[in-house]
């Protein structure tokens, strides 16, 4: 930036050197001699409107498809149509047929058209915990009581103490489609929410603690050559010593004996047996006991022990509406809420590789409760 202390010296340098700094030349005048171009004089007609060679004009036609009240790119989300909203779509009954009223959370209809609804049961906002209206459970200033559900409803037997999820007819709890807690079995609550959470040797996340030695996985070396009958073998050096076991899995450490392959084999071809049970015992799944063709479903829920888990499968006969004889081969988790904490987590996490050793598996059902494993349950499911 130049200061004004600049500026001056600058000017009494120029001043005392005027040769430095000659005056520009002045511009010549325009020649006065030149003339200018002219304009064109012709104009083009217009053509004749009744002229019939005249071309026409293309002007903006509306959309086809631009209906009232929808902008353009927009249609129906039901039908994905553009001539119609979803207000009025023809297949809007059936689309409501798979709506859950939040009201009677029955299937069919929305709150808007539920036949229970009215006034009071909409428009009044009741705190379960002390009753009052005007505020929610989550804003309630009083403390909890009764778990805070004093006022609640319960929309399966219709009772006024408790929720959905702790009402006795429920037997799924908070999991509608089967599970349940990871740490404690219990179906009430998830598992970050469970109140064994770092109890008796659980640390977080529902993992053993540090202070109790987990079983270490055992790992299965793979070697593969032309010269071999199978494509691949298991080393001999790391092979396992008892020959009767079939693969370790990576996860669990848990083996499966070839006798449990071997007589899910005759249920499933021969159908030597109705059910059998299997149990894990010194890091291996065994068949504990086979159940004849001749028994029951009762003899089979009665094989079951009351405080321990178990893997089964059963082949369930049955008639189809079409008056077909049918049959399914059921695989049910036996884990029952008295039994120990670690036999859960060790068959929860062992199930899977489990079952992809039984080829045939069609329904499978997790119980933690002989209700959940009725024979209505298991006719329900085959159907």
């Amino acid at each position: 930036m130049v200061s004004q202390r600049q500026r001056l010296a600058r000017k009494k340098y120029k001043e005392a050197h005027p040769e430095l700094f000659p005056k520009p030349e002045p511009t010549p005048p325009k020649n006065p001699t030149k003339t200018k171009k002219k304009l064109n004089k012709f104009k083009r007609k217009r053509p004749d409107p009744n002229d019939p060679r005249r071309p026409t004009k293309k002007t903006l036609k509306k959309h086809p498809l631009r209906v009232p009240g929808l902008m353009p790119g927009q249609g129906c989300f039901i039908c994905k149509a553009q001539d119609h909203i979803a207000k009025l779509c023809p297949e809007k009954f059936q689309w409501e047929k798979n709506k859950i009223c939040l009201l009677c959370r029955r299937r069919g209809h929305s709150l808007k058209s539920c036949p229970e609804k009215n006034d009071e049961s909409v428009d009044r906002k009741l705190c379960y915990n002390c009753g009052d209206s005007g505020h929610s459970l989550a804003n309630c200033p009083q403390p909890l009581k009764d778990g805070g559900t004093k006022f609640a409803s319960c929309f399966i037997c219709k009772e006024q103490g408790h929720l959905s999820k702790n009402c006795p007819q429920n037997a799924h709890g908070i999991y509608p489609k089967g599970g349940c807690c990871k740490i404690c079995g219990g179906v009430t609550h998830l598992a970050k929410d469970c109140p064994e959470k770092g109890k008796r040797g659980f640390g977080t996340g529902g993992r053993l603690a540090e202070t109790e030695e987990a079983p270490r996985p055992q790992v299965t070396k793979f070697i593969s050559g032309d010269d071999l009958d199978d494509d691949f073998t298991m080393d001999e050096t790391l092979a396992k010593k008892d020959k009767s076991s079939a693969g370790a899995n990576a996860a669990s450490g848990m083996a499966v004996h070839d006798e449990c392959k071997l007589k899910f084999m005759e249920l499933k071809a021969k159908r030597n047996y109705r059910f059998i049970i299997f149990k894990i015992e010194n890091q291996q799944v065994v068949v504990e006991k086979v159940g004849s063709p001749e028994e029951t479903y009762e003899d089979f829920t009665a094989s079951f022990p009351a405080d321990e888990c178990r893997y089964s499968v059963f082949d369930f006969d049955f008639i189809t509406d079409e008056n077909c004889q049918k049959s399914k081969i059921f695989f049910v988790a036996w884990a029952p809420d008295t039994a120990k904490i670690r036999s859960k987590m060790v068959y929860a996490s062992s199930k899977d590789r489990f079952k992809r050793e039984l080829d045939g598996i069609q329904v499978e059902l997790q119980a933690t409760d002989p209700s959940e494993m009725s024979f209505d349950i298991i006719k329900a499911r085959a159907l």
